[in-house]
């Protein structure tokens, strides 16, 4: 741990996408905040925000080692890659302003489970919160091949190594919602060493723009994108093909949804 400081390469990175959160960026932050483990940094890079979020952000910059910038950006992708370039830590993970980590000793079970820094992706579960229904657990999914067809890995649960990022590049800003599973595409693509655990990190709101019926055709459309850009085999396009229609009369049709509830005024968090 020593080692660590001296050297100015932290453990953990933590970045994080803004854009008017001041209703739910607080809590984000103080879950951040109140951790035990010392050796990490958190990034925020603010699109400008209109309401109090930079407000808050000011606040909490002098309780622990929180670095923010606030300024136009053309959205979460790029506002992830400028968060990204100022990152010290040698893991990165996603926490956006509707997440929170889950217990103030989380970051200390998660640096035991990845300081020997073997695996390109530690992959934890999240606890997922949804309009209209109960959290629950949402975990990594390890069939083999399934990135193929759908989005495997929580991106609030993913600890990422930067020479991932130094591999593959950082977040496609051609998407708007689905540059986690296009970044994760990629990864699997380039043969990254995954590791899963089983203790979830994070509480993962429930209210990010992916979870809005309005959107859903919009993720579905990113979603065949990813798959086309990143996708060489035809055997696998053929599959993916096959796949989306039976998913997409599903996803459209079949599921109940909950009526939506407005809690911000420009939603721009995935989940």
């Amino acid at each position: 741990m020593l080692s660590r400081l001296l050297s100015g390469l932290m453990l953990i990175s933590i970045i994080t996408a803004s854009l008017n959160s001041g209703q739910t960026i607080g809590n984000c932050l103080e879950s951040i905040k109140s951790q035990s483990f010392i050796d990490f940094e958190h990034i925020v890079c603010d699109g400008g925000s209109g309401d109090n979020t930079v407000g808050i952000l000011k606040a909490y910059q002098v309780d622990y080692p929180l670095q923010w910038i606030s300024g136009a950006d053309t959205g979460i992708a790029n506002a992830l890659n400028k968060a990204f370039e100022l990152t010290k830590g040698r893991y990165v993970i996603v926490i956006q302003t509707d997440d929170l980590l889950i217990e103030p000793s989380i970051l200390d079970h998660v640096a035991h489970c990845i300081s020997d820094e073997r695996y390109d992706v530690c992959s934890f579960p999240v606890i997922r919160e949804r309009c209209g229904s109960s959290p629950f657990l949402y975990r990594p999914i390890k069939i083999p091949g399934w990135y193929h067809f759908k989005h495997t890995i929580p991106h609030q649960g993913a600890f990422v190594h930067r020479r991932l990022f130094e591999r593959i590049g950082g977040f496609r800003e051609q998407f708007s919602i689905a540059m986690d599973y296009d970044f994760f595409y990629r990864a699997f693509r380039d043969r990254a060493s995954i590791r899963y655990f089983h203790r979830p990190v994070s509480r993962m709101g429930g209210y990010g723009i992916s979870s809005q019926r309005q959107v859903l055709l919009k993720r579905l459309d990113e979603e065949k994108q990813v798959q086309e850009l990143n996708e060489k085999s035809l055997w696998w396009r053929t599959a993916q093909k096959a796949f989306r229609s039976l998913y997409l009369p599903y996803k459209t049709r079949c599921l109940k949804w909950p009526r939506p509830t407005d809690v911000r005024a420009e939603p721009r968090f995935p989940s």
